[in-house]
Formats: structure tokens, sequence, C-alpha cells
């Protein structure tokens, strides 16, 4: 390589280093006001009361402070999640209500038969389903894969978390939520 290629590949390392680093320090968007949806559930029928039920009025039905989870069936990380979230689930059952949105067919990563195949294939038992809003993704201002929305009870947002996250920082997570609520 030339003095001058490697001064530019040098360069242009640095400018995505600093892009990266820039996003990752950015603080992660708020919902729009209106982000309700249909969720048409796959697992949690015995939570909901249907076999579909609009987000808005399972939380105000409910009263919990929500976890909402935004994910898909051919998505490593999110595949990766749910064992975790599920064990979460099981654990803080009666304080969070947890609520699993496969939103893959819109973002090419998966269908919505695969995703409740993936749900069984898993066990699991929280809230999950899919809707048929499109627009979820952007009025939930989606950008990467998985993404977790820790909700209090009147639906403002606590914490947004993106990516997988691990058992140990969604206990942390969930308890901050459920200590938040309480006050």
């Amino acid at each position: 390589m030339k003095p001058t290629q490697t001064k530019t590949a040098v360069y242009l390392l640095m400018v995505m280093a600093g892009a990266l680093i820039f996003s990752a320090c950015s603080p992660a968007p708020e919902p729009v006001e209106d982000g309700n949806f249909i969720l048409s559930v796959y697992t949690g029928e015995d939570v909901v009361g249907a076999t579909s039920i609009g987000f808005d009025e399972l939380m105000a039905k409910d009263g919990r402070p929500v976890l909402l989870n935004f994910w898909a069936s051919n998505c490593p990380p999110c595949r990766a999640e749910m064992p975790a979230l599920e064990a979460a689930w099981r654990e803080y059952e009666g304080q969070v209500l947890f609520v699993g949105v496969d939103i893959g067919p819109y973002v090419g990563l998966g269908s919505f038969s695969g995703g409740r195949d993936l749900v069984e294939d898993f066990g699991i038992t929280y809230v999950t389903g899919n809707t048929i809003n499109r627009t979820v993704v952007t009025d939930w201002r989606v950008t990467n894969m998985p993404s977790t929305f820790l909700l209090a009870p009147d639906g403002r947002v606590h914490d947004i978390v993106v990516g997988a996250i691990s058992s140990s920082r969604l206990s942390q997570k969930v308890s901050e939520l459920i200590a938040a609520s309480a006050n």
C-alpha cells in the first residue's frame, strides 16, 4: 500500500470508529405518542383473555409495568435472549407484564409462522404475538433487533435496551422498573 492509501485507510477507520462510538453513546429514542397496535397472540391468552388485544387496552387492563420486547425469528440476538426473558418472566410474573412482539416480516427477518414456531420451540409462556400494524416499527422507533422497552404502568418509557440483554442485566433493569413504578 502506498503512503497516501495508508493515510486514507487510517482516516476512514478513525471516522468509522468515531461514528460507532457516537451512535453507542446516543440516547435511545422515545416512542411516539401513539404507539398502540393490535397484538395477535401466540402465547399468553390466559393473561390477555383473548386471541388479540390492543396494546393500550392491555396496559390499562393489567396495570403492571411492562417489558415490551420487539424481536424476529431470524434474528440471532433475539433468539439468544429468549431463554433469559422467559426465566425473568417466571421470576417477575406477578410484578411486571412481559410482552413480545414478532416484527420479523416487517424487517426482513422472518415470517409470522416462523415466529410462532420459534415461540413454541423455546417454550415461551409470556404474552407474545404479532401485529398487522406495519408502522409499529416506526411508531416505536425500533432501529435495531432486539429492542426492549421498559414501561411504567402509565405507559411512560422508563428505559430502553437495544440489542440482546444478558440475564443479569435483565434482572437489574426489571428490578429498577419495579422500584421506579412503586414510587
